[in-house]
């Protein structure tokens, strides 16, 4: 948490100009030693601002031998944890927004695997066991975050490790929807 805020939203504007398509991660500690109600609120209000692509978050964790030590553990865990769902939550919401205005676009996945008929993969955006996944199927296919098919039709569309574009149909808080280009343009033809 830099003392010279306009710094860092100058540099942060500066970077998204000269790469529009930057995804940008971060992660925050809450309940630090000493963090006070209003300034876990300036970080709120940051996150808030900055719009982050992706954000980690993690309550302190006391641990001896490090440089925090002589700090102790002064923030109950309850607080530690409740500041950590309202990061979280907020974050949340900023995510759907962010991956909402995909909808419609043409993104590049990685093709990781397969599950319940559909193809499992990556963007540019997603980190590997971090982020989140593009879900990617047949044109028509019904697309939700609590229903997946049971037959594999994306599978000969795709092999692992294949990068393939996919139309971007549907966004939820982590992952994003779409279909194969290739059924897009036969479905035109």
């Amino acid at each position: 948490r830099p003392a010279n805020m306009d710094w860092v939203y100058q540099t942060l504007a500066r970077m998204r100009a000269a790469m529009p398509n930057l995804a940008i991660r971060t992660t925050f500690i809450v309940g630090y030693p000493g963090e006070t109600e209003a300034e876990f609120q300036t970080l709120l209000d940051f996150v808030s601002e900055a719009r982050f692509d992706r954000v980690g978050g993690l309550p302190f964790s006391f641990e001896h031998g490090t440089a925090s030590e002589p700090l102790g553990d002064p923030i109950p865990a309850e607080v530690k944890e409740e500041r950590y769902q309202r990061l979280m939550t907020l974050q949340q919401n900023i995510s759907l927004q962010i991956n909402q205005s995909f909808v419609g676009q043409t993104l590049d996945m990685l093709v990781e695997g397969f599950d319940g008929g559909l193809s499992i993969g990556r963007s540019y955006r997603d980190a590997p066991e971090i982020d989140g996944l593009v879900l990617a199927d047949r044109v028509g296919a019904a697309h939700s975050a609590y229903s997946v098919r049971s037959t594999y039709p994306a599978q000969g569309q795709a092999e692992i490790g294949q990068i393939v574009p996919v139309r971007i149909t549907g966004a939820m808080t982590y992952d994003l929807a779409g279909v194969f280009v290739d059924d897009v343009n036969a479905a035109a033809k």
